[in-house]
């Protein structure tokens, strides 16, 4: 439990500091981030490094710089069909030692770790992004916590069929709320004490981070189902007493789309 606690008190700061700042600063984090917990599921994947691995790691790379370059521009689409042309020429090229699997899984954990979670780098490069960017986190933490409160008191129907089979239906309404409440609060907060933003704010927060709540959830089971099947507990241990990246942003990666489509087809 100290572990946890230290972690989240030296970590949280600087994580709230780089958001805050945007630009570079987020885009460095993400960008971290996001090659770290690609090779945390490269390994619990194929169980070892992997040549083709590089490939991932490669366009990670390229990827966030070219996200910082032209913003979320055609050039990404450009970058994302030569990766997927340079993929489909290695096993051309290396058809002798390359298995296809191999391909799969790398092709698989680019789109699944940097591609979603560079959405958090979108929405902050937003007009308003330095607002809409904390309701990624809202409806993450919100959901977490209140699934996990919840379900500890008040879970009694089980999700014995799923790869979380502690979860219950009750910690699943739970985390709802709780994304749903975070949301609210904060742009009350935001509303009350900046100008940044009209009251009609607070319902459509509440509107957002109930819908990325829904989608925390599957990416903390997604993520889950991926462990049970790799044989594995935690993806890493980078973080004391919480895991790895992987473990820490499993939410965060299907919220930050969510949330950039919400807002795009809202307003």
């Amino acid at each position: 439990m100290l572990k946890r606690v230290l972690t989240v008190v030296v970590g949280l700061p600087i994580v709230i500091l780089l958001v805050h700042l945007g630009g570079l600063f987020v885009l460095l984090l993400c960008g971290v981030m996001a090659l770290l917990g690609l090779r945390e599921l490269y390994i619990a994947l194929a169980g070892k490094h992997e040549p083709i691995h590089l490939l991932g790691y490669a366009f990670t790379v390229v990827y966030f710089t070219f996200l910082y370059l032209f913003n979320f521009g055609y050039e990404l689409l450009i970058v994302l069909t030569l990766f997927i042309i340079i993929a489909q020429a290695s096993l051309v090229a290396f058809f002798k030692s390359l298995k296809l699997e191999e391909c799969i899984k790398m092709v698989y954990g680019v789109l699944y770790v940097p591609f979603l979670l560079s959405f958090v780098v979108v929405v902050r490069m937003h007009e308003l992004g330095q607002v809409y960017v904390w309701l990624i986190f809202a409806s993450a933490f919100g959901c977490d916590t209140f699934a996990y409160i919840v379900g500890v008191n008040f879970g009694k129907h089980r999700l014995t069929e799923s790869p979380s089979p502690k979860k219950s239906v009750e910690g699943i309404f739970g985390g709802v709320f709780g994304a749903a409440l975070m949301g609210g609060l904060y742009a009350f907060s935001m509303f009350r004490f900046t100008d940044l933003v009209e009251a009609s704010f607070i319902p459509f927060a509440i509107m957002v981070c109930a819908v990325a709540a829904i989608f925390c959830i599957v990416g903390d089971m997604a993520a889950s189902a991926i462990k049970r099947q790799s044989g594995i507990k935690d993806f890493g241990s980078i973080f004391p007493g919480h895991g790895g990246v992987l473990d820490r942003i499993d939410s965060i990666v299907l919220a930050a789309p969510v949330v950039f489509l919400t807002v795009w087809v809202v307003l």
